[in-house]
C-alpha cells in the first residue's frame, strides 16, 4: 500500500529516508524508506503476483519497480480495466487515487539488491521507496548484499535486516 502515513522505524540518518510518505508490504503498516531494510525477497527463478494499492489522498503514484518488467493482470480488480497501452511489458505502473494494479513478474536473470519507488520526486525523496532483494535459490550469491554506507572517509558496509 502506497500512501502518506509512513512510519520511520530507524533513526539512522544515513540509511533512513525522512518524510511521511511510505509503503506497506504484505498487509503491514506503511513504513518510510530505510535502505538497510529488505521489504521483499522473491526467490530466484520464481514468478510472483504483486498487488500495488494506492491508499487515496488524491495523488497518482507512478510506481517504478527496478530490475524486472512485469505485465498487468488487472486494474482495480478487473482485466477489462487494463487499457491496450498497458497490456505489454512494463516497469512503471500508474496507481490512481484509491486504485490498484495486480501484476506478475518473473525473477529469472540476476540475484541481488533492487528498489521500488514512486516516481513523483517529492514522494521518492520523502520516504516512498523500499528495497527488495532476490534471494538465493541456488543462484550465484549466498546471502543478502550488505548495505553500502558512504562517508567522506570511504564506504563501510552494514548487514541488512528483513521486515
Amino acid at each position: 500500500m502506497f500512501g502518506k502515513d509512513g512510519i520511520q522505524t530507524s533513526g539512522d540518518p544515513i540509511t533512513a529516508g525522512p518524510g511521511h510518505w511510505g509503503i506497506g508490504t504484505d498487509g503491514g503498516i506503511q513504513l518510510g524508506a530505510d535502505f538497510n531494510r529488505i521489504s521483499a525477497a522473491p526467490r530466484f527463478g520464481t514468478r510472483e503476483i504483486w498487488h500495488l494499492v494506492n491508499d487515496g489522498a488524491g495523488w497518482d503514484h507512478p510506481i517504478h519497480i527496478h530490475f524486472e518488467e512485469g505485465q498487468i493482470l488487472a486494474r482495480d480488480g478487473s482485466f477489462n480495466n487494463v487499457s491496450n497501452a498497458e497490456r505489454g511489458r512494463k516497469d512503471v505502473y500508474r496507481l490512481h487515487p484509491k486504485g490498484s494494479v495486480t501484476l506478475t513478474m518473473q525473477f529469472r536473470d540476476w540475484g541481488g539488491m533492487y528498489m521500488e519507488h514512486c516516481h513523483n520526486t517529492m514522494h521518492e525523496d520523502n520516504a516512498m521507496l523500499l528495497r527488495w532483494e532476490i534471494n538465493d535459490a541456488g543462484g550465484a550469491f549466498l546471502k543478502p548484499l550488505p548495505t553500502p554506507i558512504p562517508t567522506p572517509q570511504g564506504v563501510r558496509f552494514e548487514d541488512p535486516y528483513m521486515v
